[in-house]
């Protein structure tokens, strides 16, 4: 199992794939373990306003005196829940409706593909401020928004990898067995489709990631004082101009990171899983 492992990291996009693991885990590690790394609360003041980077507070404070480093590190919580549950309900309802419309065609392929098509010519932070507006504002809110606006994306791809499996002669064969359509779909089509969709998933979440931080930099996802790295970004640009550039720096760099990391695995598993040929 060890040899695998480490077969995989050697292999062509291994070492982006490694890359990405290590940097989304430290992260997750970090907002996990937030209890535990910092002494701080991150809604209660803990000291003077605008104070620098120092080793009391590593990220520096805000205008409320609150400890910046512990905002950052409680607001990675925030973050990856509204994330990981929006793409993963994105997903979820992505993949069946892109399974069933490839496999069962006609009709309902075309209305299906009509929605979702619709969708998604509307740019997605775009998208997500009207769900979100007309919905209200809030955490859960915003995971719904952001889940709905990447739902055609893993429907397109997996729609089109259905067209090419259901053609193909283990499908036949399946038919003739008497395998009904429920148990050829489940069975001998989805589990050809989960390379695409660890790799959409991959890719989506990085984006998903931008587009959190987008609505919260707008005011479309937490309530304040909530810590969460696109309303710091929304709070310190008013501030920049004088000086305390930390209060963008930090937030700005764990959601590049977050982002980064999520595209490396979704770059490292494409190579791995899709290998070209290098000319």
């Amino acid at each position: 199992m060890k040899s695998r492992i480490l077969g995989v990291f050697k292999m062509r996009g291994g070492g982006f794939l490694a890359a990405g693991l290590i940097i989304v885990i430290t992260i997750i590690l970090l907002s996990l373990l937030a209890d535990v790394i910092t002494p701080y609360s991150p809604i209660k003041r803990v000291g003077d306003s605008f104070i620098p980077p120092s080793w009391e507070h590593p990220f520096g404070t805000n205008k409320l005196g609150m400890d910046m480093f512990a905002r950052i590190v409680y607001g990675g919580r925030t973050v990856l829940s509204v994330v990981i549950l929006a793409t993963i309900l994105s997903m979820s309802i992505g993949t069946a409706l892109g399974l069933i419309s490839g496999y069962v065609g006609g009709k309902l392929d075309r209305g299906l593909s009509f929605i979702m098509d619709s969708i998604y010519v509307f740019p997605s932070l775009i998208l997500a401020i009207a769900i979100t507006a007309v919905l209200g504002p809030n955490i859960i809110n915003a995971i719904i928004a952001i889940g709905i606006i990447y739902i055609p994306t893993y429907f397109r791809m997996v729609r089109g990898q259905t067209l090419q499996i259901k053609a193909s002669l283990f499908i036949e064969a399946a038919r003739s067995i008497g395998a009904d359509s429920l148990r050829i779909m489940v069975k001998y089509i989805l589990p050809n489709l989960l390379p695409t969709i660890l790799v959409v998933f991959s890719m989506n979440a990085a984006d998903a990631i931008l587009t959190e931080a987008g609505l919260a930099f707008l005011g479309y996802s937490v309530p304040p004082p909530t810590p969460d790295w696109g309303f710091e970004l929304q709070v310190g640009v008013n501030y920049i101009l004088s000086g305390y550039w930390w209060l963008i720096f930090f937030p700005g760099l764990m959601v590049t990171l977050l982002a980064m990391g999520f595209a490396l695995i979704g770059e490292g598993l494409t190579d791995i899983l899709n290998p070209r040929e290098v000319t």
